[in-house]
């Protein structure tokens, strides 16, 4: 029998509706550390903004490759459409994504170039962290050599700009022997628990390789101007692809290739 697809914007038809700018609580997601429910400022959003965000989010769900992440997607939709409106608190501007230019906002997944850039206020090698393996001006993979027991920043302490936030939601591993089992988030200065990262269940990722993929208790909004870092601890000493399931909101002139 055929696996059925997941729709994020079909299982999220309630979503799609007008909301107005203010001040609300939020508590499906971490906001702030140590706060169960937390008041959060957010921007109006259109009815045809929801929509066009629950496309996007079936667009990248990779929902014929992973139905864990689809899923995942699905039921954190709320949490996404939530930090949108915390960012555009500051663009101002509608989300309208692939068609949007200037300061409208889109979604994509978090590069690895993106770490130690200017959407976190910063730019330069030596502020990738574990991941500065390009050099000049290459390509930044999420590729590291770990040693066993000895914890390193997938993110260094960074603070995102005004007009960019992180949702983060989980993690995969795409190497055969998973080498990190857990991670650390830190928020304004305020560590959170560690998470264990159990990659040994898999996912299928299409056939016939297969994607070791976790979630994250709960999802993580890291805030417009919100200081933040990633500590992750690897059990076993080799190399690693381990890599965030995190998405970037930011705008249209923001996002780069390079």
């Amino acid at each position: 029998m055929a696996q059925e697809l997941i729709s994020v914007s079909q299982i999220n038809a309630h979503l799609i509706k007008d909301y107005l700018a203010g001040t609300e609580k939020w508590s499906k997601a971490l906001v702030v550390p140590g706060q169960d429910i937390v008041s959060v400022e957010l921007a109006s959003l259109s009815k045809v903004e929801a929509d066009l965000i629950l496309m996007k989010l079936d667009m990248i769900a990779m929902k014929r490759q992973n139905s864990g992440i689809a899923a995942m997607l699905a039921e954190e939709a709320d949490s996404i459409l939530t930090a949108v409106r915390m960012v555009k608190t500051n663009t101002k501007e509608a989300f309208r994504g692939i068609l949007g230019a200037g300061a409208a906002l889109d979604i994509c997944w978090l590069r690895a170039k993106d770490v130690g850039g200017e959407l976190t206020d910063q730019d330069g090698q030596a502020l990738k962290g574990a991941y500065a393996n390009g050099a000049g001006g290459a390509v930044y993979p999420w590729t590291k050599s770990f040693t066993a027991g000895t914890s390193v920043d997938m993110f260094p302490a960074a603070t995102t700009i005004e007009e960019a936030g992180i949702v983060l939601l989980g993690f995969i591993e795409p190497l055969t022997v998973t080498k990190v089992e857990a991670v650390q988030i830190t928020i304004s200065g305020i560590p959170c628990p560690p998470q264990s990262l159990t990659f040994k269940v898999n996912e299928d990722f299409g056939s016939p390789g297969r994607l070791p993929f976790c979630r994250l208790e709960k999802p993580v909004i890291i805030g417009p101007e919100k200081l933040f870092q990633v500590a992750v601890n690897p059990y076993l000493t080799g190399n690693s692809e381990c890599m965030p399931l995190a998405l970037l909101i930011t705008t249209a002139e923001k996002m780069s290739l390079t």
